[in-house]
């Protein structure tokens, strides 16, 4: 169904990043720094120590291996030689995904129709057009990408999965959004801009999805090339960029062989400059808090059996669930934290991707 990579580079990118990443051992994030950078300090000041995971975006050169995970040629090949199928490709413009008949064909296996392929020449038109051409999965399917994510995975101890972005010169990308997992932003070719708004603190206080343009620090308007568009002249869109940006959001021009971090939850948008740009998003989605009470409960719930029933007049109910409850409460305080930690953790990271 999806391409894989071929032929001696795509083999020599694959066992460079095995051999980079099997000399590391599991440690977390400054570990998993190791494997993705250039040297020990970041392009904007930290170093591998100092890496501010969860509360603050950082930026640092990105290691020969990491840098071309994905080389711009591969995109022209899944295009003409693969097999890659909807929506493991698909595109956004607009915000709007592209309907998937624009994008694919139908292909004659042994003589049946099969829809669904990807046809090169109808995602270079809606390229063309200032569409975002989105590659699902590549951990999936791509050896480099899976040998990267899988030691990812198990440094972070968490799921780990990555998806390649291509946008021609000059194009937005989603509007302000915030994503449910750490990131690390490869940049393949070009330059692409990051306009960076707050990060929260606190899980209760925000939810993955677009932002609504009244909740962003500093509310006013959010300058898009859309918005851009609507001024007068170029020296008003000019000016509009300038103001409306520049008040509202940090920006960071991230170029060819360097790595944004950005904290889990942060507001952000994306816009090409002079030319095309690809990058890879790797994202880290850690243990889940509910994932781990579930994992907990169930097994304070084991010798329960399936058949087991509230049964009789209320009042019974109501006693057998207060009995259920209390012998409920009794076991998940005897349960053995470090234990329960190192099992959501192998669990998270034996997940295949990052959701």
């Amino acid at each position: 169904m999806t391409a894989t990579t071929t032929g001696a580079a795509g083999a020599a990118r694959a066992a460079g990043a095995a051999g980079a990443a099997e000399a590391v051992e599991a440690a977390g994030p400054r570990d998993a720094l190791r494997l993705l950078c250039r040297d020990s300090r970041t392009a904007d000041g930290p170093s591998w120590d100092e890496l501010p995971w969860g509360r603050a975006h950082a930026v640092f050169d990105a290691s020969p291996d990491v840098a071309e995970v994905v080389a711009r040629q591969d995109l022209e090949d899944w295009l003409d030689c693969g097999l890659l199928h909807y929506p493991v490709l698909n595109a956004m413009r607009g915000g709007i995904p592209v309907p998937p008949e624009e994008l694919t064909r139908v292909m004659h296996v042994s003589g049946d129709p099969r829809g669904g392929y990807v046809d090169g020449a109808k995602v270079r038109a809606q390229l063309a057009a200032g569409a975002t051409v989105v590659v699902q999965n590549l951990h999936e399917w791509h050896r480099p990408a899976q040998h990267l994510c899988r030691h990812l995975a198990r440094l972070f101890s968490a799921k780990a999965g990555a998806v390649a972005f291509w946008t021609r010169a000059g194009e937005d990308g989603l509007r302000v959004h915030r994503d449910d997992g750490h990131l690390f932003v490869v940049q393949i070719s070009g330059t692409k801009r990051w306009f960076l708004y707050d990060t929260p603190r606190e899980a209760a206080d925000w939810r993955p999805g677009y932002v609504p343009e009244q909740d962003l620090a500093g509310a006013g308007t959010v300058e898009t090339a859309e918005t851009a568009e609507t001024a007068e002249t170029a020296e008003t869109a000019e000016t509009v960029e300038t103001v409306e940006t520049v008040e509202k959001a940090e920006t960071v021009d991230l170029r060819a062989g360097q790595v944004l971090y950005l904290p889990e939850g942060i507001a952000h948008h994306t816009r090409t400059l002079d030319t095309e740009s690809v990058h890879v998003t790797v994202a880290i989605r850690e243990p889940g808090l509910r994932d781990t009470v579930e994992l907990a409960v169930r097994a304070c719930l084991a010798g329960v059996p399936d058949h087991a029933t509230l049964s009789g007049t209320p009042a019974d109910r109501e006693r057998a669930a207060d009995d259920l409850l209390t012998r409920l409460a009794d076991a998940l305080g005897r349960v053995d934290r470090a234990a329960l930690v190192r099992d959501v953790s192998r669990r998270a990271a034996e997940t295949r991707g990052s959701r």
